[in-house]
């Protein structure tokens, strides 16, 4: 079945999950568990991933949030403490200071689609975190579940079930997945006049929807593509010549791409394939959540 956007175009539903799978980042002093989030889950179409973190170490150690383009609920428990809260894209490296014994479950949106569970815009929330209170909708019984002594791959399940039927329905859906699909194809190296074009839609109209929907711009988006798909090259092939990822990712050549880098990350190509995050000064990098 084919669904009417536009009068010079028409998109059919893709209901396959995109698979954009953002990069996560943690050192021997943490806890990592990745989800299922396969064919048959409540948030398959919706979510990049699901992953639980806990410190092991014995100080506070920092968890490096990367740009991704995408709205998460994060849910931490510290001791007898379990807050809920609502993460808006990020155009900046942020960080997460985690102290020992504090875990974390993350729900990353897919590009677009965590814009359904806020009021407003996405970008009302773009690098900003809003506390999920017991008064909110479904907040009270997402925050109950957390509490409960059921093993976390349940507790995960049920909270799914809550977030699939809180979600609204997005006008624009398949057209806001069209285009964030288009540019991860493309390593984000297509223009907003390209994807007008294939749409029917004016620029000026998908500029709006990425800031209504995702939360930022679609060149900043790309940026983020192309970032997170270096940052894999450079971790998988690590003699590989940086110039030869850069034009790979979608860079024009590797200073574009270190601009990049210094623009999101804080630090160039080369430092980050050397030291990955371990030489960043945190003290210049904004809290991801801060209450």
């Amino acid at each position: 079945m084919s669904f009417v956007i536009s009068r010079k175009q028409y998109l059919a539903p893709n209901e396959d999950r995109a698979q954009y799978e953002p990069l996560i980042f943690e050192d021997e002093g943490f806890e990592v568990n990745k989800m299922d989030v396969s064919f048959g889950h409540p948030l398959y179409t919706t979510v990049a991933d699901i992953f639980y973190i806990r410190s092991i170490a014995r100080d506070v150690r920092i968890l490096p949030i990367i740009p991704d383009g995408c709205i998460s609920m994060v849910f931490r428990k510290y001791e007898d403490d379990t807050r809920g809260y609502i993460c808006g894209v990020t155009d900046e490296m942020k960080k997460l200071e985690v102290r020992p014994g504090e875990s974390y479950i993350f729900i990353r949106f897919l590009p677009g689609v965590g814009a359904s569970i806020i009021d407003g815009d996405a970008s009302s929330i773009t690098n900003k975190a809003r506390q999920v209170k017991s008064s909110d909708p479904a907040g009270g019984q997402i925050l109950s579940i957390l509490e409960r002594e059921t093993c976390l791959a349940e507790r995960i399940r049920l909270i799914s079930r809550v977030i699939r039927t809180r979600m609204q329905e997005e006008p624009n859906k398949y057209l806001i997945k069209y285009c964030t699909d288009r540019i991860f194809q493309c390593q984000g190296n297509i223009k907003v006049e390209t994807l007008a074009e294939e749409t029917g839609f004016t620029a000026r109209h998908i500029d709006k929807m990425f800031e209504r929907c995702v939360g930022i711009s679609p060149k900043l988006y790309s940026q983020i593509i192309r970032l997170q798909m270096s940052m894999s090259r450079i971790m998988e092939e690590r003699d590989e010549l940086l110039v030869d990822i850069a034009v790979d990712c979608g860079f024009f050549d590797h200073a574009h791409m270190n601009r990049t880098y210094r623009k999101l990350v804080c630090c160039s190509s080369g430092e980050f394939r050397k030291n990955l995050f371990t030489n960043i000064d945190y003290d210049k990098i904004d809290k991801y959540i801060a209450d």
